[in-house]
């Protein structure tokens, strides 16, 4: 593993583990979950259905980064990366600002 994709990784996991959080919190305010297949999931299975989606997710991205070649691999996990923390921040926004 390359130095940059255990910074992807950390911020990856971390930010991941942040909108699960954020998202429990936004549903217990009320909230209503914005993705249509997450909030399919969630009114099928409840909080597995969060769980589910996001191990789904997990598998892809270790999938694709394990396919791609380093620096594909990098951009992968970039753009996963930055997805996630603009969920992230969004949430936090609607949440707390």
């Amino acid at each position: 593993m390359t130095r940059s994709h255990a910074v992807l990784w950390a911020l990856i996991l971390a930010t991941t583990v942040a909108d699960i959080v954020l998202t429990m919190v936004g549903l217990e305010a009320g909230l209503r979950e914005g993705n249509v297949v997450m909030a399919a999931m969630l009114a099928e299975f409840g909080l597995a259905g969060l769980g589910l989606v996001k191990f789904a997710a997990m598998a892809w991205l270790v999938a694709g980064w394990a396919l791609l070649d380093d620096r594909n691999a990098a951009v992968f996990l970039a753009l996963f990366a930055t997805v996630t923390c603009a969920v992230v921040v969004s949430n936090a926004l609607l949440l707390f600002g």
